[in-house]
């Protein structure tokens, strides 16, 4: 059995990275070394403010550093792994929906009001 400190590490990782802003902010902070919350808001579509508590919550995880430029903070990936992470999630659903993306896409316009 593995053991429960390990459990309760993997737990917090998961609920970390179980919502769609994390997951849109790791995604967008992999493809460039530093980010601005104004870049990221900007790049993902977001207010600074809805942003900030999603970083904070990555930051306070571990999983991302940040560096103050006076009054501008700008953001990094600490760890670099959630990248694999995303992706294998990605490579698990792929394999369960056996390739069916354009039926999901076409769902997903369907359900838009």
């Amino acid at each position: 059995m593995i053991d429960e400190f390990v459990i309760k590490k993997l737990s917090k990782l998961f609920n970390i990275i179980s919502n769609e802003i994390r997951i849109k902010i790791i995604y967008t902070m992999m493809e460039q070394e530093s980010l601005s919350v104004t870049e990221l808001a900007k790049r993902i579509g977001l207010a600074q403010n809805t942003l900030s508590a999603h970083l904070k919550i990555l930051y306070d995880g571990g999983f991302i550093s940040k560096n103050q430029n006076w009054r501008t903070i700008h953001y990094q990936i600490k760890e670099a792994k959630l990248k694999q992470i995303l992706e294998l999630g990605t490579d698990i659903l792929y394999n369960k929906w056996e390739g069916n993306w354009e039926k999901i896409a076409e769902a997903k316009k369907k359900s838009k009001p």
